[in-house]
């Protein structure tokens, strides 16, 4: 139970500074399609980034990011070794990584055409 509490509040932090700190930040937002999310976007399933689309792919890249780091926190906290947690997450986050931009790649890829 104490983990899932963690994973609730690592996650709601996570989005929430994402959130303030990117999201609602017009300067910052500009320079989204920057990142090198969004480049791996671009290269690996040509997303077309316009302004009209640029706040609802950097708020699902902003909810992905959230989900990976909470999830990785869940599993070093279901250890009582932490560096066995960190060295066991390694693969998980990988995966979590892979799949969360497939996704979304995937998801606006088809969508745009």
């Amino acid at each position: 139970m104490k983990e899932l509490i963690i994973y609730l509040i690592t996650f709601l932090v996570a989005y929430l500074f994402y959130f303030v700190f990117v999201l609602k930040r017009k300067s910052v937002l500009k320079k989204f399609p920057e990142g090198k999310e969004m480049r791996y976007l671009k290269i690996k399933y040509n997303v077309k980034i316009t302004d009209k689309n640029l706040a609802k792919i950097a708020n699902k890249v902003c909810l992905a990011n959230s989900f990976i780091l909470s999830t990785t926190v869940y599993i070093v906290c279901l250890f009582d070794n932490f560096i066995l947690g960190l060295i066991v997450s390694v693969i998980p986050l990988l995966l979590l990584i892979i799949l969360s931009y497939h996704i979304i790649g995937t998801y606006y890829s088809k969508k745009d055409i």
